[in-house]
């Protein structure tokens, strides 16, 4: 029977050490040879503290003690404690993870110490390297998201001047007539076209054209709420949402604004270039409740406005 106990502690996972009161090593099984490549033959009959150094610490020495004679367990986890048991070709003994296991045993009125090791290395490099893969995914994910959020705003953006695109407002359309619907709220639609705008491409060229539009786009953005919208529809018509008025007179105050910021000529390449703008508002519900029948009637009464002599603004009728 006794045979067959060795065997079977020979066979286990485990490296499995058995010392007496005097640190004497009195069982070294078959998993801490492979470990350390001493033979049980060579270390049977010695101090635990000769084969293995880390036990003359002071620390571990005490451990050894409170097991040994106070009958005390101990469980010291590889994540706080250094290795114990070195293999021989290891010269760095951070690269060695060991969770320990030291309980007493009893035979005959005598105390013995079972000293159990289990190797964390494998499964600490696997935990390493998977939280390693986890940060690159993450990186990963991010910089997909970053991806996607920049080819969204492209796709809804107009690139020269930075507002939405014809895309971007037709959908805030749809969803500001659906919200003035559900709480019974007015807006506005405007259509807004630069006067003279060709005579300057054919002019200056299409770069201070480009330079013209890009400044135009920012006036009129600082005249609006927060809560409106202004988009580019290419070339240089521009449409506006504005959103909760109370009545035609809201509009009209921001479309005053919108000339007035015309005003000022056009400083490009130190060359003043005087512009304007015609405007064409129509009106949720009273002019139609669809977004093409509120753009065509904004659309109509801009062109009215061109006819009359422009630089003004005029509601659909």
């Amino acid at each position: 029977m006794d045979s067959l106990v060795f065997q079977s502690l020979d066979k286990v996972n485990v490296g499995m050490v058995i010392i007496d009161k005097n640190l004497n090593i009195l069982l070294w099984n078959q998993w801490v040879e492979r470990l350390t490549d001493f033979k049980a033959e060579e270390v049977i009959g010695k101090s635990l503290t000769e084969i293995c150094p880390r036990f003359r610490m002071k620390v571990y020495s005490e451990i050894l003690q409170n097991v040994l004679f106070h009958g005390q367990s101990r469980f010291c986890s590889s994540t706080l404690h250094k290795a114990f048991f070195l293999p021989q070709d290891v010269t760095d003994e951070n690269t060695i993870k060991q969770n320990l296991h030291i309980e007493p045993l009893y035979k005959e009125d005598l105390t013995y110490a079972l000293i159990q090791i289990s190797d964390m290395t494998t499964t600490y490099n696997r935990v390493y390297k998977l939280k390693n893969l986890i940060k690159e995914m993450e990186v990963e994910l991010k910089e997909i998201q970053t991806t996607e959020k920049i080819s969204r705003h492209r796709a809804m953006h107009d690139s020269l001047t930075g507002l939405p695109n014809r895309l971007y407002f037709n959908d805030r359309l749809a969803w500001a007539i659906n919200y003035a619907h559900r709480n019974r709220d007015k807006l506005g639609i405007m259509f807004l076209d630069l006067d003279g705008f060709k005579e300057i491409n054919d002019t200056y060229g299409h770069k201070v054209g480009d330079m013209v539009l890009r400044e135009a786009a920012r006036r009129l953005r600082g005249c609006i709420r927060s809560i409106d919208t202004l988009a580019r529809l290419g070339g240089d018509e521009f449409t506006a949402v504005l959103i909760q008025l109370k009545d035609e007179k809201d509009a009209s105050i921001v479309a005053s604004k919108f000339i007035k910021v015309f005003q000022d000529p056009f400083i490009i390449d130190e060359k003043p270039i005087k512009l304007s703008v015609s405007i064409g508002i129509s009106t949720y519900p009273k002019d139609g409740e669809e977004p093409a029948a509120l753009i065509n009637k904004a659309d109509t009464a801009m062109y009215k406005i061109k006819i009359k002599g422009k630089n003004a603004f005029g509601f659909a009728e």
